[in-house]
């Protein structure tokens, strides 16, 4: 008589369906579609298309032993749809059980991703009908809201912004994707580090979590994707010569240290522009130029090898630089273009600091580091222009700087018995030319102390500045910082209906998907104010004040410009801070770095003038997201609107 067990093993043997768990890769390309709305190659997914990729989505499968991922990248290489997008895909369709977050730098752009990407993955790829309430008596449920997507099996995705802590306190979570992790704030509130406590919902799962990190990075030493890209293998993907089969990563340059030939992107130039088509990729071993339409021949004979030893077997990390981008999506001429744009490779200068670093971050896909030596009264008296203190130069200005001056704005700077007050000309390609410069001396303590908010209304409101060519300006706007007397200000900005702000500086950024140089916050009095981002207009001032311009042809983008009268002293106001390493106590590990002066150094011009910067960014974003009504800000359709329609000065 046949018992039990015989029975039971002889019903499994009949069994004739084998259940077969895809892993992600293999879940992308046999059903994740792609409409035209979200890409230009639309169709069924491929790993063909940039191959590295396929290697850093498999560390996702519940299979892999690998718990912690992070990726280092560079722009337009399509790791947050062939990696994060796809890993959700996978866990909804195969996984199923899994609690999923995905957190980016705010709840605004996790929802747009839910919104523009997620959902209608889940829709092309035929995933809806898995998606369903844990609610089944309650009919009215669909499983989906924007706020959690819920599926078959009793998995979810929870789609979090970085800024609110409470939110990352209140799951367990076992999949935790957390996309452009540099634009996290550095802390939220009291709550500490966003991405740190994020991780801590994963403890739950601890032996079957998986933790993803995919960056652009930003600054050197407070990069977060640096980091945790040191913490794992530090794996770089090696792709094959296609003329003498040698393996080599792909980097923007180099040297042969025996040959002393240049290897890497090189191009030709014509009349100072790029001659179109004429960017290669030279081996480093043999010589060979290849285009960029042979990354389809070499990325798919491509692998990753590891160069670290990591911090625990189970944490891999990845490099990937624009220069892998598809062939379609992103050229190496583009790079190249980049590059130009923030270099100049005649005198071998930056032209520009914020687009260096954008080349650093999105091309290189390397953190961005700013070092130097305290600026110099000689570089300073460098800037000196021929024009007096209180003067509109004009005739500099259109000479030098592709316009004349288009619009004056004014920053103050408070103190128990002065405010130091100075306004700024500005130019097309943000050239700055220094017009006035006081210090008023009086009770500042007293909003009606004639002496110095007196004076300072009196500016803001009546003063009309007349250039030499006789167009008329008057103060556009006006940033006062809010530092020592924060009531007070709040008091005096709060009697202008607009064009008077109060403004507060801050060290670091509480950044976003990019590099954040203000926000704006309401005051106890229901008025707006902003936050400065100082260090930010720091880094990038030092850089601008050591430029040199030999007075023939066009100034350089963003140059500064002082009068022929300023005072040594005054001027001096511009070098005594330095940037320095910024180092824990304990354990002399950097963590940033951060400006510092000497003990009662006078700085006000240079705070006056980063305020300035800030309130000509301020400018350019209201007029082209309020009034031009776009996405970001159009910098040449910003000065020729200025240019043209005038909405700051009066011509004679």
């Amino acid at each position: 008589m046949q018992n039990d067990a015989d029975w039971l093993i002889e019903q499994v043997d009949k069994l004739t369906d084998d259940k077969y768990a895809l892993t992600p890769s293999e879940w992308a390309e046999q059903k994740r579609y792609l409409p035209a709305s979200v890409t230009p190659m639309p169709g069924f997914y491929r790993y063909d298309v940039n191959p590295a990729l396929k290697e850093i989505v498999d560390t996702m499968d519940v299979n892999s032993p690998v718990r912690e991922v992070s990726l280092m990248k560079g722009a337009q290489i399509g790791a947050t749809v062939g990696i994060l997008e796809n890993t959700i895909g996978y866990c909804i369709d195969q996984v199923k059980t899994a609690p999923v977050m995905m957190l980016t730098a705010d709840a605004e752009i996790a929802q747009m991703r839910l919104e523009s990407y997620i959902t209608p993955m889940m829709q092309q790829s035929e995933l809806m009908h898995l998606v369903k309430s844990s609610d089944e008596h309650n009919t009215r449920k669909t499983g989906k809201t924007d706020k959690k997507v819920e599926w078959y099996g009793g998995g979810f995705l929870l789609p979090f912004g970085a800024k609110n802590a409470s939110k990352l306190r209140s799951f367990s979570i076992r999949y935790l994707l957390q996309d452009e992790c540099d634009g996290y704030p550095d802390v939220v509130g009291k709550d500490g580090d966003p991405s740190k406590l994020a991780e801590a919902r994963t403890k739950a799962y601890h032996q079957v979590r998986k933790v993803l990190r995919l960056s652009t990075p930003l600054i050197e030493g407070t990069s977060r994707i640096k980091r945790a890209f040191e913490d794992g293998d530090q794996r770089y993907f090696n792709v094959p010569c296609k003329s003498c089969g040698e393996f080599q990563v792909l980097r923007f340059s180099g040297v042969n240290k025996e040959t002393g030939e240049k290897w890497g992107l090189v191009w030709n130039m014509e009349d100072g522009r790029l001659v179109k088509g004429s960017t290669r990729y030279i081996c480093r071993h043999c010589g060979h130029a290849h285009t960029n339409a042979d990354k389809t021949w070499m990325f798919p004979r491509g692998k990753w090898v590891p160069t670290k030893t990591p911090k625990s077997p189970d944490i891999r990390s990845y490099h990937l630089s624009a220069l892998y981008a598809p062939p379609s999506m992103y050229t190496w001429e583009a790079i190249v273009l980049s590059y130009l744009d923030a270099w100049d490779i005649n005198t071998n200068k930056p032209k520009d600091m914020g687009l260096l670093q954008e080349f650093y971050n999105n091309d290189l896909g390397e953190t961005f580091r700013i070092l130097g030596d305290r600026l110099k009264l000689s570089q300073i008296s460098m800037h000196r222009r021929s024009y007096p203190m209180g003067t509109i130069p004009n005739e500099i200005a259109t000479k030098h700087c592709e316009s004349k001056i288009l619009f004056v704005n004014c920053a103050v700077d408070v103190h128990k018995e002065w405010l130091a007050v100075a306004t700024f000309g500005w130019t097309k390609g943000g050239r700055v030319f220094l017009i006035d410069y006081f210090r008023w001396e009086g009770n500042c303590l007293n909003l009606d102390d004639p002496d110095t908010w007196g004076k300072l209304d009196d500016l803001v409101q009546n003063k009309v500045y007349i250039a030499n060519d006789k167009t008329q300006y008057r103060i556009s706007g006006t940033l006062v910082d809010s530092g020592y007397s924060t009531d007070l200000v709040y008091q005096y900005c709060g009697k202008y209906s607009s064009g008077v702000y109060p403004i507060k500086g801050r060290e670091q950024s509480a950044k976003s998907s990019a590099i954040k140089e203000f926000s704006a916050f309401s005051t106890p009095l229901g008025t707006n104010a902003y936050l400065i981002t100082v260090d930010l207009y720091k880094d990038r001032l030092s850089s601008t004040l050591r430029r040199t311009w030999d007075e023939q042809g066009n100034q350089p983008v963003g140059h500064f410009n002082a009068p022929v009268d300023i005072s040594n002293n005054q001027l001096n106001e511009l070098t005594v801070e330095y940037r320095t390493e910024k180092r824990e106590r304990t354990t002399n590990k950097l963590v940033g770095y951060e400006w510092k002066r000497p003990n009662n150094a006078r700085n006000e011009l240079w705070d006056l003038l980063v305020y300035a910067h800030a309130q000509l960014d301020m400018t350019a974003w209201d007029l082209s997201i309020n009034r031009f009504e776009l996405e970001q800000v159009n910098w040449a359709a910003l000065w020729d609107y200025m240019e043209k329609e005038k909405p700051f000065y009066v011509d004679p």
